[in-house]
């Protein structure tokens, strides 16, 4: 894996603070194919519709039971929500209303997943096994049985076919999405695989697991092939999502870390790091930025900008305090440095090459408690 200095600076906006309440954490969280709207679901054991721009409450659902598991029809009018209640659940995204359950299962469905035509749906449960389920009869299709423990996550292939599975006994799973038949299975992971994601295209998959390792798989095959292997996270690997281009790959994990992998570089181009460990990662499509949702209840959007367009302002401004400083000059410069900071937030600010250059400005301005500065 090719090793070199970030170029890619993860700038943060808050859509979802950090819960106040525990009954405000977020359990489950999932945004709409079209980028509209994401779900997030709470410890109250509500779900709530989130406007993906602004992250104004848009609906609000609320179950008896919590949530273990959130998708979206691809048509973009049925949100599905499994939970310990062992069944899932179909909402209607503009009313609220649950329009069917889906039983079958024997302990919490903890993985859900819709077919590309948004007719089937695939849910994997803590009883090891599978299941398809027909939408519009809301009746079971399929029992997909092979996992020896929890299946905590699955993902249906852009092409329609193929169901990927994971499980807490870290195997990885190939079925054919028509029949149910197991048709391989992987064990290259040596722990839980916590998340399986298809690209957009289908053309790859990313898996994570608590083994701290990520693979890259060439799913235009089957059965699908290592490409590499991806090791930066110091803890279990939590959430994975493509950019819709296939250029990016965001990786988010307990550690509090998320990462910005460059596929073809096979290298982190860009970082960032949060308050909690991180849950859950969409990309928004057609824009370079995407959600995360960690364990403190907080839900951010990440802009990717290019780190030299972020820093240039700072070190544009380093270089005229450097050059003109003066004590007629200094409340001018001062100002300028005061406005500039204004226009980025806290986070931004602690950005280790930021952090270190504004640190330089203060200094050259003596700001810094303590200094002064003589000119």
């Amino acid at each position: 894996m090719e090793s070199q200095e970030p170029s890619i600076f993860l700038k943060p906006i808050i859509l979802k603070a950090q819960a106040e309440h525990g009954s405000e954490v977020t359990r489950r969280f999932a945004m709409n194919r079209v980028g509209r709207m994401f779900a997030a679901a709470l410890q109250d054991r509500s779900i709530r519709l989130y406007a993906a721009e602004d992250g104004e409450e848009m609906q609000k659902m609320q179950d008896e039971f919590l949530c273990t598991s959130l998708a979206f029809s691809p048509k973009g009018d049925i949100l599905a929500s499994g939970s310990v209640e062992r069944v899932v659940k179909l909402w209607d995204i503009r009313t609220g209303e649950c329009l069917g359950t889906l039983e079958g299962h024997e302990y919490p469905v903890l993985a859900l997943a819709f077919s590309p035509d948004g007719n089937e749906l695939v849910s994997g449960s803590g009883d090891t096994t599978l299941m398809t389920w027909d939408l519009e009869n809301q009746s079971r299709l399929h029992h997909l049985k092979g996992h020896g423990f929890y299946v905590v996550t699955c993902d249906w292939d852009p092409q329609g076919n193929r169901i990927i599975s994971g499980s807490v006994d870290a195997n990885i799973c190939e079925w054919d999405a028509n029949s149910g038949e197991m048709t391989h299975r992987h064990n290259e992971h040596r722990a839980a695989v916590q998340q399986v994601r298809f690209s957009f295209d289908g053309s790859q998959l990313a898996s994570g697991s608590s083994d701290l390792h990520m693979i890259l798989w060439d799913s235009s095959v089957t059965p699908m092939k290592v490409e590499h292997i991806l090791q930066g996270h110091n803890t279990e690997v939590r959430a994975l999502s493509f950019s819709e281009d296939g250029k990016y790959l965001a990786s988010g994990s307990s550690d509090k870390t998320i990462y910005l992998w460059d596929t073809e570089k096979l290298a982190i181009q860009g970082e960032a790091t949060t308050i909690g460990g991180i849950d859950g990662i969409e990309w928004y499509p057609k824009t370079s930025s995407f959600l995360t949702a960690d364990d403190t209840g907080a839900i951010i959007r990440w802009e990717v900008t290019d780190l030299a367009a972020a820093i240039a302002p700072f070190e544009n401004l380093l270089n005229e305090i450097k050059s003109t400083l003066s004590p007629e000059s200094r409340n001018g410069l001062v100002q300028k440095f005061e406005n500039l900071c204004a226009n980025y937030d806290e986070e931004t600010l602690a950005t280790k090459k930021i952090f270190y250059l504004v640190w330089q400005c203060k200094r050259e301005l003596g700001l810094l408690k303590g200094t002064t500065r003589k000119t």
